[in-house]
């Protein structure tokens, strides 16, 4: 699927005149615009994306058997899917596993990283924080010969040992908020009002960016704005009353862009009593209360970010580091489909899809009963 998004029927073009940019023939091409995007990725991947780009080629050999990675991880219910994910790639592959989990708070982040250092694990994973934030932990792992592998960051691989891996990165991020442009677009008519409710994490500032970027080339009359959750709030009472009060404030915006998908559980119930279940809640990394309210109506869409298939993709570049012994970067092609009411796989929990994505890593690593 293509990443790319040409805005030329929907861009307001040279002029200044915003009146020029808003006539229902340009709204109308817009659209068709949109939904020509979007087609290819309302159809469900059955595969890894294509390699390459994307990097899910098949290695010359087997990953070494034995091999110990070590999961740092938030205190919220997305860092458990993916740290379940990565047990059983763990698992696949013959390796060691556990995960530590921090309070969400950056002080007991690197004391725990600290903790992980002084036992000599092969990896180290996590996500979100920046490199920066924990260079001498990075600096310190690779006197040690340990690997970092992060997801969700912003910043580049640099080396093996040190920073090795980084996955479901900046390429990914741009594409998901593509895709949830032209879903605003495709749905307003070139008239969304969008709040975006975020977290203070870099990568989910490209995020951010690229969502406005493409939404003030293609539509003049749509605004953006982001307020940022403490994560500590996620869950929680707290975190809801900041939601509501914002689009109570401000009735005409429709679109309610939540980050991840515990960041919007709880919300459209919140919206109703407030007369404001006419909003459009979507976002990316869907969890259970998530995929249920978009099988209720309540929900619009979600790109499916999958949690699960994060901690698959963090044992992945692992897994290539431990037998190229090369950096390893998120060239794009990380697996999403984009969910709605109308193409929602049954049961209660969030979908992997591909459903059988784990047996497909463990194609490209040469391990399984399928390789």
């Amino acid at each position: 699927m293509s990443g790319t998004l040409v805005l030329s029927a929907c861009s307001s073009g040279p002029s200044t005149d915003s009146s020029s940019a808003t006539t229902p023939e340009q709204t109308r091409a817009c659209v068709v615009k949109a939904n020509a995007f979007l087609a290819d990725w309302k159809t469900f991947p059955t595969t890894l994306p294509q390699s390459p780009p994307a990097r899910y080629t098949k290695l010359d050999q087997k990953p070494p058997t034995g091999k110990r990675a070590v999961y740092v991880r938030q205190n919220f219910p997305a860092a458990q899917s993916t740290s379940d994910g990565a047990h059983a790639a763990a698992e696949a592959l013959g390796w060691n596993y556990q995960a530590v989990i921090y309070d969400n708070s950056v002080p007991d982040f690197i004391a725990k990283l600290d903790s992980v250092i002084a036992t000599k694990p092969d990896f180290i994973m996590t996500n979100g924080l920046p490199a920066a934030s924990f260079q001498k932990q990075i600096d310190d792992a690779k006197a040690a010969g340990i690997t970092f592998v992060l997801t969700s960051v912003s910043d580049p691989p640099v080396s093996v040992p040190g920073l090795g891996g980084v996955g479901n990165a900046t390429e990914t991020a741009k594409v998901i908020s593509r895709i949830h442009a032209n879903m605003a677009l495709s749905t307003s008519g070139r008239t969304a009002k969008t709040v975006i409710f975020s977290l203070d994490y870099p990568i989910l500032d490209v995020s951010e960016d690229e969502y406005a970027k493409v939404m003030s080339e293609a539509c003049p009359a749509c605004t953006t704005e982001v307020v940022k959750i403490q994560p500590k709030d996620i869950g929680t009472p707290a975190a809801t009353s900041q939601m509501v009060s914002k689009l109570e404030a401000d009735p005409s915006t429709k679109y309610a862009y939540t980050m991840i998908g515990d960041i919007a559980s709880g919300l459209a119930q919140a919206l109703k009593p407030a007369g404001l279940d006419d909003v459009r809640i979507f976002g990316q990394v869907p969890n259970e209360s998530s995929i249920a309210a978009l099988r209720d109506g309540t929900n619009a869409w979600w790109v499916n970010q999958s949690s699960r298939i994060n901690g698959y993709d963090m044992m992945d570049m692992a897994a290539r580091i431990s037998v190229t012994g090369r950096v390893q970067s998120d060239p794009g092609g990380y697996p999403l489909a984009l969910l709605t009411k109308d193409n929602v796989p049954p049961g209660t929990a969030a979908p992997v899809i591909p459903e059988n994505v784990l047996d497909l890593y463990e194609q490209t690593w040469g391990v399984g009963s399928t390789s």
